[in-house]
């Protein structure tokens, strides 16, 4: 009789990790062998992280980002307020749309501009935004930013998604909508080569890269002055957010959780 006991309480732990899964909500990690290292926004409507992704032994996977990198908040605003794109293939009637509206830029800027100024050049920003403007429900933007030489890339995961909950079912359960529900809903950007249904529209100094619609790249040498939106540095505090959280190393983060 006990032992019939003790194995429909097994039995019972491996449905439940099944149906849960593996990984706590409050995680770090996200994506594939990506690790977040650094948070200075995340709430219902947006969240700003800084991401460094390492190799199969554990190690961080060097790039050669100009990071750190200060931007000057109307120059990041004007920035990707330059930033369109077009629902649809083929359709020359269609007209370009502005990714951003003004009050989601409001909401996100400074908490870029801060994940800016304290990522090194093996880590890129992930930025989750969901504005509350459409009339047919709230919609969400899913987005790496980084800097190369003096060209801003921004390489999107999804452009004005609705939410859904048949999509968002899981994230709604366990009560991570912002953050962590995009670990869960939407791709890695990096990975992502298309969109389903809209592509980026380069303006002048934009082009796309390679065979990726997704991805943006502005070149600030188009403008002239290579300070117009910003520099590259060790340390500006004119321009680093006060209200920012000091990104750590990805050990010390995962050291703080696993002690939790």
């Amino acid at each position: 009789m006990k032992l019939y006991i003790f194995l429909i309480f097994i039995s019972s732990l491996l449905l439940s990790s099944l149906t849960f899964g593996g990984s706590p909500p409050n995680s770090r990690k996200t994506h594939k062998n990506s690790t977040i290292v650094g948070v200075t926004i995340d709430d219902r409507d947006a969240s700003v992280e800084i991401r460094e992704k390492h190799d199969k032994k554990g190690n961080v996977i060097k790039k050669s980002f100009n990071h750190p990198f200060h931007f000057t908040e109307a120059g990041l605003a004007d920035l990707l307020s330059s930033v369109y794109y077009k629902v649809g293939e083929n359709i020359p009637d269609k007209e370009e749309k502005m990714v951003f509206w003004t009050d989601e830029l409001k909401n996100i800027i400074s908490p870029i501009i801060s994940a800016f100024s304290m990522a090194n050049d093996s880590q890129d920003i992930l930025v989750f935004s969901s504005p509350h403007h459409d009339a047919l429900g709230h919609t969400r933007n899913y987005f790496s930013m980084f800097m190369t030489d003096n060209e801003l890339n921004i390489v999107f995961s999804t452009i004005k998604c609705k939410k859904s909950w048949l999509t968002d079912g899981r994230a709604i359960q366990m009560n991570t909508y912002s953050r962590d529900s995009n670990k869960y809903i939407f791709k890695d950007p990096l990975d992502v080569k298309r969109g389903f249904r809209w592509r980026l529209v380069p303006m002048e100094g934009q082009r796309l890269a390679k065979e990726r619609r997704n991805w943006l790249i502005i070149d600030f040498t188009y403008y002239g002055d290579s300070n117009l939106f910003g520099r590259a540095g060790s340390d500006d505090s004119n321009i680093i957010s006060e209200d920012s959280i000091e990104a750590e190393s990805s050990e010390r983060v995962v050291g703080i959780e696993e002690e939790g």
